[in-house]
């Protein structure tokens, strides 16, 4: 039986803060409790050594180790190693800025895959968009991210992801409706807290403010302003649970065993697609074989467009039934 009995167990804080340049993002993630941090657009490297002021008459700067990467790869390894470190040093907190880099750089890769697809196939590798198949490498991708960080944050780190702000539009792209982090979409489910941050320009200076769209900690409300957002707002909450026993799920390595599923079956089903069709060459001279497939296909509501998303399985079963149309 899988299920444990239910108990108060120590946790870390998910955070998500999100913003324009300049409105104190990253600052918000130096006040959190001796931190690691993986900087991919060396936005934190102004404030390392650096002892770094809010308007709240505190001073903050609990950084102690940086890594400057936007490589995926690396990135992947520094998730790996962060318990060995955070462990040796007594570290507790987990700066990632900026998760719009990360994804910006996983949409870079997958256009690059496209492109070597469509010049081994001589078309313009200038007009290609990402496909439905690489969207979803992407977002397993995220998924192996997103699985890692929650599983430290259930080990009682904190995790802060920084992301930049996009504008929600009206239908005709004139008139801005809101805001949301420029992420992969379904990255602020996973986390605990959000905020927007935002900066206004009063009489003494400009002031820092953060508005609370989510917080199941009910430590504030959604819809609350607060100013010179910092860690110290949810330090006593989360303080509070750090003498509890942590938990020994491991959502990472059930997430793996899922993920590694995937990755098989989507490969699989490539390999089963690209046999599918070359076996549909040989019915040009067979329109009965043609029509009996394509009745079965649009019984199981497959076209020729979304082979690769079928299961291993079904695509099998095209196969099977369409050599025995050959004889």
């Amino acid at each position: 039986m899988s299920f444990r009995k239910s108990a108060a167990n120590k946790i870390g804080g998910k955070f998500l803060v999100y913003g324009a340049t300049g409105t104190g993002k990253s600052l918000f993630g130096l006040t959190f409790p001796n931190s690691i941090a993986i900087d991919s657009e060396a936005g934190l490297a102004h404030y390392e050594g650096v002892p770094v002021s809010l308007n709240n008459g505190n001073t903050y700067n609990n950084l102690k180790f940086v890594d400057t990467t936007s490589d995926l790869d690396t990135l992947e390894e520094d998730l790996e190693d962060f318990v060995d470190i955070a462990e040796e040093n007594k570290c507790q907190t987990l700066i990632v800025d900026s998760e719009s880099k990360i994804y910006a750089g996983l949409q870079v890769a997958a256009n690059e895959v496209e492109e070597k697809r469509a010049r081994r196939k001589g078309k313009d590798a200038n007009d290609v968009n990402i496909s439905v198949l690489s969207w979803g490498r992407i977002k397993l991708i995220n998924m192996r991210l997103q699985q890692t960080k929650i599983d430290l944050s259930s080990k009682g780190y904190h995790i802060v992801s920084v992301a930049q702000e996009q504008e929600i539009k009206d239908e005709d792209g004139k008139r801005v409706l809101g805001y949301k982090p420029d992420c992969y979409k379904t990255l602020p489910y996973d986390y605990d807290i959000v905020c927007r941050f935002f900066n206004k320009k009063e009489n003494d200076g400009i002031h820092y403010y953060a508005e609370i769209i989510k917080d199941r900690t009910n430590v504030t409300k959604v819809g609350d302003v607060v100013e010179n957002p910092c860690y110290d707002i949810w330090k006593e909450y989360f303080d509070s649970r750090s003498g509890l026993t942590a938990s020994e799920t491991s959502y990472k390595k059930d997430m793996a065993t899922s993920t590694e599923s995937m990755i098989d079956k989507s490969e699989r089903s490539e390999e089963l697609a690209t046999e599918f069709k070359e076996v549909l060459k040989s019915f040009k001279d067979n329109k009965d074989a043609l029509l009996a497939v394509n009745k079965l296909m649009k019984e199981k509501n497959i076209s020729l467009k979304n082979l690769e998303l079928q299961s291993p399985e079904t695509l099998t079963e095209l196969i099977d039934f369409a050599k025995l149309q050959l004889g």
